[in-house]
């Protein structure tokens, strides 16, 4: 059944005073914006009543769904109690006690004390001072380098996008905090260093050895890599690659630090993604699902042996980090509601259980010519689409192929993204069979109908390849 457009229409009036994040101004000015007004479930709806299917969970992080009124009554009755109480100058409260034990039981082995912040950005600016306090409480100050990935996202605040791989993250802010050191991703269908998985025997993890001993393992404090790439593609590394980065990391002495901000709390089939490989990092990162967006807050997960490195600077040391919303009561309230609807409705469970659906649906996708790669891990995903699949020739960029996919698919009742030439989902973990039916119609018909309005490739380029 072909999916139905519902005709929606996207000029607007305003915002008028309000500045949008990660969106042209111009364009904004111009024609306003979709005014979301209402969720329920895996749907959201606008002020005109045009309803969507979330395919993307806001922006990765909406897991349980929308509408979860438990969430509502815990942060209500929180409110009702203490509504703030800092976790600066030696306060706590009890949901920031007990939410820090419960993501510590639900960490890998050996993380074991958590850090507050207010967001996957802050937890990522936390990430790079905590390694240089790490490292200088050891006696080793020149350990202040981190090795990040090409096109890695890991935040837009100063140091979190210094860390962050994307040219369009940096062309207007430069110059970026200096000491970050870039290698190719593990990203086997355009693999950068020109090889072939499994005859590459994971290469392009050997790549971190080759920057350590290049920049000299004093000098490097840090290795971060999210366990999927999300921003970046959905970038699903092979068997192996994350095994490999924990050995490099342990002979030349580097913290080995996962992103879980995306990939945290349930989104891969398992508590953190990492636990995918056996590989246990240093340090985690988290935010998004920690709460399903319902109020912001994010974190770090350190090692126990991390930990104790602060307590052994002795009782004259106070750890000079933190944010005024630190472990809020209140957000921290809704994060123990949030994590009490994924353990009750069993939703790790049920993402390895729909994982295979959710891959095999989407793969009808290459039927079409111009869908290069479709990638999944847990409930994530990344449509990759090819001006030419025999030779995986890009799209040029004034094309915008992706963005057009993702333009013309919210004309038909679905929310996705748009990064480079990838089209990416991210749906709640709440998701049903037929809701990923829905979202695989619909990409069907835009992606045939905006296949049929591409020109051909000339004869010549199809004789070339």
């Amino acid at each position: 059944m072909a999916a139905k457009d519902v005709s929606r229409k996207s000029k607007r009036r305003g915002p008028r005073h309000l500045v949008c994040a990660f969106a042209s101004p111009a364009r904004i000015e111009e024609t306003g914006t979709t005014v979301l007004v209402k969720g329920k479930g895996v749907y959201v709806w606008d002020d005109r009543g045009n309803r969507y299917i979330d395919g993307l969970a806001s922006l990765w992080n909406v897991s349980v769904g929308h509408g979860r009124r438990s969430v509502a009554k815990a942060v209500a009755a929180q409110m009702n109690k203490i509504s703030y109480a800092p976790t600066l100058l030696g306060f706590s409260s009890k949901p920031a006690q007990k939410l820090a034990t419960r993501i510590a039981r639900m960490a890998p082995k050996g993380l074991t004390r958590v850090v507050f912040t207010g967001g996957g950005s802050e937890a990522n600016e936390s990430v790079i001072r905590l390694v240089r306090l790490y490292w200088r409480l050891r006696q080793r100050p020149d350990k202040v380098k981190v090795v990040a990935l090409n096109r890695a996202y890991h935040g837009s605040s100063t140091g979190a996008a210094s860390l962050t791989g994307m040219p369009n993250f940096h062309q207007y802010y430069e110059p970026l905090m200096p000491g970050v050191a870039r290698m190719a991703r593990p990203y086997c269908y355009r693999c950068e260093l020109k090889l072939t998985y499994p005859q590459c025997a994971v290469a392009c993890a050997d790549e971190l050895e080759m920057i350590i001993n290049r920049e000299g393992a004093d000098t490097i404090g840090a290795f971060i890599a999210e366990p999927v790439q999300g921003v970046g593609g959905v970038v699903v590394p092979p068997t192996g690659y994350f095994e490999r980065i924990r050995e490099i990391c342990d002979r030349h002495e580097v913290l080995f630090v996962a992103d879980e901000v995306i990939t945290g709390f349930g989104r891969l089939g398992t508590n953190f993604g990492i636990e995918r490989w056996q590989a246990t990092p240093d340090m985690i990162a988290f935010a998004k699902g920690v709460t399903s967006g319902y109020l912001p807050l994010g974190g770090v997960l350190l090692s126990e042996s991390i930990f104790q490195t602060l307590v052994g600077a002795g009782p004259d040391f106070s750890l000079h980090h933190g944010f005024t919303y630190s472990g809020h009561p209140v957000v921290c309230a809704a994060g123990l509601a949030n994590l009490d609807i994924i353990k009750r409705e069993g939703l790790i469970e049920r993402v390895r259980k729909l994982a295979p659906y959710f891959a095999r649906a989407l793969d009808q996708l290459t039927r079409h010519a111009i869908v290069g790669d479709v990638r999944t891990a847990g409930l994530m995903a990344g449509v990759e689409l090819v001006r030419d699949r025999e030779t995986k020739e890009p799209f040029a960029a004034v094309e915008a192929i992706a963005t057009r996919v993702r333009d013309r698919a919210r004309q038909h009742g679905l929310i996705v993204r748009a990064s480079g030439d990838i089209v990416s989902l991210c749906p709640p973990l709440i998701i049903k069979k037929k809701q990923i039916d829905q979202i695989v119609e619909i990409l069907d018909q835009v992606i045939g109908d905006i296949e049929q309005e591409l020109e051909p490739i000339p004869a010549a380029a199809t004789a070339t390849a």
